[in-house]
């Protein structure tokens, strides 16, 4: 599933895959920063898919990932 994200960020945002797993890793920081400030909402993870240019299917990725699954 990784490889997948990341196929569909590079797309999506026209960059390279390195550029789209600097990306992704700066929206699952900035996730897990809310996370621990006890300030995560549900629009925040629908504004990481948004800024990554991700379908809202890709919310479940976002939330296993702070999950730490």
């Amino acid at each position: 599933m990784q490889g997948n994200i990341i196929s569909l960020i590079s797309s999506s945002c026209g960059c390279s895959q390195t550029e789209a797993q600097e990306y992704l890793d700066s929206e699952i920081r900035y996730l897990r920063e809310l996370q621990e400030a006890d300030d995560l909402r549900e629009d925040d993870i629908e504004m990481a898919c948004s800024n990554l240019g991700l379908d809202q299917d890709w919310q479940i990725y976002f939330i296993n990932r702070l999950a730490g699954l």
